[in-house]
């Protein structure tokens, strides 16, 4: 199997760092199974493929259309394709110039069918600028699973315990609308993934706890 490497980011909390194989295991190093084991526990977890829509329902406004925000390109389409639902709202009238009649905007819903893919899992993610988030619930368009571990870096001492970056491929189990080119125009993060199972390399870092590795999830 041909391995491409690709940069991308995912609400799911992985990233992709340059990493070194090692071809057999010392004593104090994995070995492939022990990697496969970790990177299986950290995607039961973690393999959730989400895109930051922690809160509903959600409004679009005018400003936000002009702008083309993530919610202005992609929330027409998920209406389109019936997980959510628009109304016309008012927004607050502008107390500085006096104006008598508020813009209005489209606050979203969920359907029944969109709250299918609304996860509702407490969990921690990284997101801008390296900062966790915490929060209870996210729309999900897929779950990634472990094809294969590929290579990891050689264990180096983290904060008292030994820890080293495992890259591995992966499989994916989309959501069936993001078949829709659409769909996959504005979810371009996900579409990458989904056009790259097999060859496109994940990471996350493990570390030795107990005499087990054990993968090494995002903290507040």
């Amino acid at each position: 199997m041909t391995c491409k490497t690709f940069a991308t980011a995912v609400g799911v909390a992985v990233g992709l760092t340059v990493a070194s194989g090692l071809a057999q295991a010392a004593p104090d190093q994995p070995s492939r199974n022990d990697l496969k084991g970790a990177v299986d526990r950290y995607l039961v977890d973690h393999g959730d493929l989400c895109v930051g829509k922690f809160t509903w329902p959600r409004v679009v406004t005018a400003q936000d259309e002009a702008a083309r925000t993530n919610d202005a390109v992609q929330l027409p389409v998920l209406e389109r394709l019936g997980l959510v639902v628009s109304t016309v709202v008012s927004t607050p009238a502008d107390a500085d110039t006096g104006a008598q009649n508020a813009p209005s905007a489209k606050r979203y819903s969920l359907t029944d069918k969109g709250r299918r893919y609304y996860l509702k899992k407490k969990r921690i993610t990284v997101g801008a600028h390296d900062r966790p988030t915490e929060h209870d619930a996210d729309l999900c368009l897929g779950r990634l699973s472990l094809d294969q571990v590929v290579k990891w870096s050689t264990p180096e001492p983290v904060h008292g315990h030994l820890e080293t970056v495992v890259r591995y491929t992966y499989h994916i189990k989309a959501a069936d609308w993001m078949d829709d080119p659409q769909a996959r125009q504005v979810f371009p993060v996900v579409d990458r993934i989904i056009r790259h199972e097999d060859n496109m390399l994940m990471s996350v870092t493990v570390r030795l706890a107990d005499g087990k590795w054990q993968p090494v999830l995002p903290t507040m």
